[in-house]
């Protein structure tokens, strides 16, 4: 469930970027503070937004300097590791978990060995995290009965990430109602990406997908997102108006640039792109 929220890079001024790179930095280096260089691994996009996210609803601005990146030995701007930083690192850690938890369930073995070298990390997150791990396990769980009894309620599935962005970000930092609908819709959207850009390959591999059960199976995936095409367009932008509407609402005072730049701009364009037919949502390169 990763790669969906990313910022439009060609739409991104300059100082918003850094800033975007500090914080992807960032994390990484609180990865490697509290798991290891091979923790480090757990960086990704969609959590560096999460990080921002978590300081501008705390009010919460971080310190960014220059280091030496771990990777490549170049400087880069990099924010410094702090408690909301460590949170969003232990995140990155137990969604990483849990989502190939999930993978080998749904019968992807190969991933078997990460599963394992995972698990370490995941436990020293879920000590300092316990109520997240537990609303993790819970709703993860929740999700694998659902796949079980091969369940075709699109509002029932897609409740279970939801549930979890919502009531993660509750527990690390204080919300109100409005923040509350954004972080909702912003897990349902995610599952819903998902959900869509999977259609050929589960309908393949004969994996339960809650969008296969209700507009039948897929062998060409273009065709088939074009014959589904008002269906899946109302399905997806509902959602993400639903967000962008509690967004508009939000006080945003630190790193809005970021945050107004993947709202606005990288989730509608990754959905623009995903009803196209277009793989695997492109990323950015830092």
């Amino acid at each position: 469930m990763f790669g969906y929220v990313i910022p439009d890079k060609n739409n991104m001024l300059i100082k918003d970027f850094n800033v975007f790179q500090g914080y992807y930095c960032g994390l990484c280096r609180a990865l490697g503070k509290t798991g290891g260089p091979l923790t480090r691994l757990c960086t990704n996009y969609d959590v560096t937004f999460y990080s921002v996210l978590l300081h501008s609803l705390a009010g919460q601005e971080p310190k960014m300097e220059r280091k030496v990146c771990f990777l490549n030995g170049k400087k880069k701007p990099m924010i410094e590791p702090d408690d909301l930083s460590i949170k969003a690192a232990d995140v990155a850690v137990l969604l990483t978990y849990y989502n190939v938890a999930d993978d080998v369930e749904d019968g992807k073995k190969i991933r078997l060995p990460i599963l394992w070298r995972l698990w370490l990390r995941k436990r020293a997150a879920a000590r300092r995290m316990p109520e997240v791990d537990k609303l993790m396990k819970r709703e993860f769980k929740r999700l694998a009965d659902l796949e079980k009894s091969n369940s075709s309620s699109i509002d029932e599935v897609a409740d279970c990430t939801a549930v979890v962005m919502r009531d993660m970000t509750r527990a690390l930092v204080k919300t109100d109602d409005v923040v509350d609908l954004f972080t909702y819709n912003l897990g349902r959207l995610i599952y819903l990406l998902d959900a869509v850009d999977d259609v050929n390959e589960d309908s393949k591999k004969g994996r339960y997908n809650v969008i296969v059960n209700n507009y039948g199976k897929c062998t060409e995936k273009a065709d088939y997102l074009l014959k589904n095409a008002d269906e899946l367009s109302f399905l997806l932008k509902s959602t993400y108006n639903r967000m962008v509407e509690s967004y508009n609402q939000m006080e945003i005072t630190i790193g809005e640039g970021v945050l107004s730049n993947t709202i606005y701009l990288g989730l509608n364009l990754q959905i623009e792109r995903l009803l196209k037919g277009v793989e695997k949502c492109q990323t950015i390169r830092l």
